[in-house]
């Protein structure tokens, strides 16, 4: 894995993903909220057929929505801390 540039360090990782899943992210989260009772995988699939892609991988996806909300919270809690120092 390559060294992290000093310049990027203070980038929290979540923002360092791809367009195509910061995209599928937002949209998911966006379904969560709207549909409370809709789960990821349900909010997956409608997001697949929004963007109009067939042949994917729905385990694959989840497991990436997955990182992506551990470092949302990572980064919330971050931020939490340094307010509080």
């Amino acid at each position: 894995m390559p060294k992290e540039k000093s310049y990027t360090i203070s980038i929290p990782r979540i923002y360092k993903r791809k367009y195509e899943d910061m995209g599928m992210f937002f949209y998911i989260e966006g379904q969560l909220k709207i549909v409370p009772t809709c789960t990821v995988e349900q909010a997956l699939h409608s997001y697949f057929c929004f963007i109009g892609v067939d042949d994917y991988n729905i385990e694959s996806a989840i497991v990436t929505f997955s990182k992506m909300r551990s470092e949302l919270i990572d980064m919330r809690y971050n931020e939490i801390t340094k307010k509080a120092i």
